[in-house]
């Protein structure tokens, strides 16, 4: 399976150095949009920032970005 890596940006990123096993970019989109979720479900934000400053930025393993979103664009709610 495809690796993807799932990046936050905003004046400084945070990096995803693990990265998730997916089937495919539809799965990773999934994912991606499950992680936004959860993270502003359960925090206003990060490093002093509100989400509606972050933006997820998702990868492949060659580093190539598949797609990005900005954080505040995601629906609120646990994803579950």
């Amino acid at each position: 399976m495809p690796m993807y890596y799932f990046h936050l940006r905003d004046n400084e990123p945070i990096l995803d150095p693990d990265g998730t096993d997916l089937i495919d970019v539809e799965a990773a989109r999934g994912h991606a949009e499950g992680v936004a979720r959860e993270l502003m479900f359960k925090t206003d934000g990060i490093l002093g920032e509100a989400w509606s400053m972050w933006s997820m930025h998702v990868e492949d393993a060659d580093g190539l970005e598949l797609f990005s979103f900005e954080m505040s664009q995601v629906p609120h709610g646990n994803g579950r």
